[in-house]
């Protein structure tokens, strides 16, 4: 099985997974360890992984290959452009781990957490459905509270108890350069 065996793609998007399970999709994934580490913690979940680098969509196919995963399936693509094809009311968490911070404050509008994502990411979650979000970068955490408080739609902020993951290669290297942990829990209300 290799990657075509799990990619999803044109008109191959079919999340059914050929049986009923709640929904996990991960935005951005990297290497797929915490994605992985979840599918095969929790293998009643279906769990898809949106990712635009080649080489992490390899990392977690071999992840899958080595575990024997079968509730998992990749897109290769933009994970806004995702979320906005599946249907309303569909997903059970939703993850963004450490998603690119565009430092600089000229490049800081490519960020993907925004009013926009959050009003997307909030239609797409089923009534009391989950987004875990984390970042190391304090003025993304400040942007990323300032955006989503504005979504009527989720309610919830920064958590002092994350949701359990295998840490993320980025927040590996966060820790290590001193940056803090920003972890945040929104909630569909409405």
């Amino acid at each position: 099985m290799q990657l075509d065996a799990y990619l999803l793609e044109g008109n191959r998007i079919d999340l059914s997974f050929g049986r009923d399970g709640p929904l996990l999709v991960e935005i951005g994934f990297g290497n797929g360890h915490a994605l992985a580490r979840f599918a095969q913690d929790n293998p009643d979940w279906n769990c898809v992984g949106v990712e635009v680098f080649r080489s992490g969509l390899g990392s977690l196919v071999n992840l899958c290959l080595r575990d024997n995963l079968t509730n998992v399936r990749i897109v290769e693509g933009e994970g806004l452009t995702f979320l906005e094809s599946l249907g309303d009311n569909s997903i059970e968490q939703i993850w963004v781990l450490f998603p690119d911070p565009w430092p600089k404050r000229r490049h800081s509008d490519r960020r993907m957490i925004s009013t926009e994502f959050g009003d997307v990411a909030g239609r797409k979650l089923k009534m009391n459905g989950k987004m875990v979000i984390a970042t190391d970068w304090q003025d993304y955490a400040d942007a990323i509270d300032f955006n989503l408080g504005k979504v009527e739609s989720l309610k919830g902020g920064i958590t002092a108890n994350p949701v359990f993951r295998t840490p993320t290669k980025y927040e590996k290297r966060g820790q290590r350069l001193g940056h803090r942990i920003t972890n945040f829990e929104y909630f569909k209300v409405q």
